[in-house]
């Protein structure tokens, strides 16, 4: 939501679509943050050359790229050559971060990991296994599977490397055993990887963005821009690391995110949020954000039917007729992605 950051908008693919398939995207990016998975995808589409839900939702069930839970941790689409050494740089701090959960929920390091061993168990046989099915083989084992408790008994296997999403059954995602995890790299490299990977993907950030993409402390975070050797740069008297000079380019006059997009994956200020008519919480209310020359100035949602998808957008300042023009090109950009006439409704 910072424009001004010089290299941000191209090194995010956003001032024009820089990748010809969906993994491409999610490998320059590193992560993409993924709880609402067709909006997810359209994050993806939407830096590559007109792709389209189903092209993107076929990748997504080759296997090209998974969906698991990692960084913060919460759902993030990741290259399977990238999940490894992504988990051993960020899993022994996420683990910190759950074990105040895992205590208040009586799940003792004992209990999670017997469910470690029943997840895996349940995927040997190497077929697609829904949650339903991995909560029927925890509770066959005696152990609490509903609610919270699944969701940390799953999110735990995924920490492990023991799981992750693999394709959908319906509506419902399934969960397939990962391969043996590989340990090649120490913990130095791996923090200079990840700074280095933040900055190819996110543009120019400050030490407390990496640390907010990995859960690194600030210390951490710190050692790794050090490690990185990665270039300085001042942004409005502000210390910004880069790892190439900044491209520039045009900021684009509207653009229709996804709620998570990475493009608001860094450590927020309040005055990203000057431009919007609205709390934090109405920004998360909606399916997606609207920014308007680059800064968060809206929330839209989507509703699709069998031939039409509308575009509903809320919280709006007045459109000048620039904007209402380039405001009509991403709403029939998201109509080709979902393959349906769009409409464009404006509340208020």
């Amino acid at each position: 939501m910072k424009p001004t950051v010089p290299g941000r908008l191209h090194a995010q693919g956003l001032a024009s679509p820089r990748f010809d398939t969906t993994v491409d995207v999610v490998r320059h990016l590193g992560c993409v943050q993924s709880q609402l998975h067709d909006m997810a995808l359209w994050a993806v589409a939407r830096r590559t050359t007109g792709l389209t839900l189903s092209d993107a939702q076929a990748a997504f069930e080759r296997g090209d790229f998974l969906r698991t839970h990692i960084l913060r941790p919460t759902w993030h689409f990741v290259d399977p050559a990238d999940l490894h050494w992504l988990m051993a740089l960020t899993a022994p701090r996420i683990r910190q971060l759950m074990n105040s959960s895992w205590t208040a929920l009586g799940l003792s390091p004992h209990l999670i990991d017997q469910g470690s061993e029943v997840i895996e168990a349940a995927l040997a046989d190497g077929a697609p296994h829904t949650r339903a099915e991995l909560a029927a083989a925890l509770e066959g084992a005696g152990l609490q599977a509903t609610g919270t408790f699944l969701v940390h008994q799953l999110m735990n296997a995924e920490i492990n490397l023991l799981a992750a999403n693999g394709p959908m059954r319906g509506k419902q995602h399934t969960y397939v055993a990962l391969p043996p995890a590989t340990a090649d790299r120490t913990y130095d490299e791996l923090l200079a990887e990840g700074a280095r990977r933040y900055a190819r993907g996110h543009g120019p950030f400050r030490d407390k963005d990496l640390a907010w993409w990995t859960s690194l402390t600030l210390t951490e975070s710190r050692r790794a821009i050090e490690l990185a050797e990665l270039r300085p740069l001042d942004v409005e008297g502000q210390a910004y690391w880069a790892l190439d000079a900044p491209v520039d380019a045009d900021v684009p006059r509207v653009m229709l995110l996804s709620n998570f997009d990475e493009y608001i994956s860094y450590a927020r200020d309040p005055e990203d949020y000057a431009a919007f008519d609205g709390s934090v919480d109405d920004v998360m209310r909606g399916s997606g954000l609207l920014m308007i020359d680059g800064r968060l100035s809206g929330r839209w949602s989507r509703t699709i039917t069998a031939k039409k998808v509308a575009v509903s957008v809320d919280r709006a300042p007045r459109l000048t007729g620039a904007v209402r023009r380039a405001l009509d090109a991403e709403v029939a950009a998201f109509g080709h992605f979902v393959g349906r006439d769009p409409e464009l409704l404006i509340a208020g």
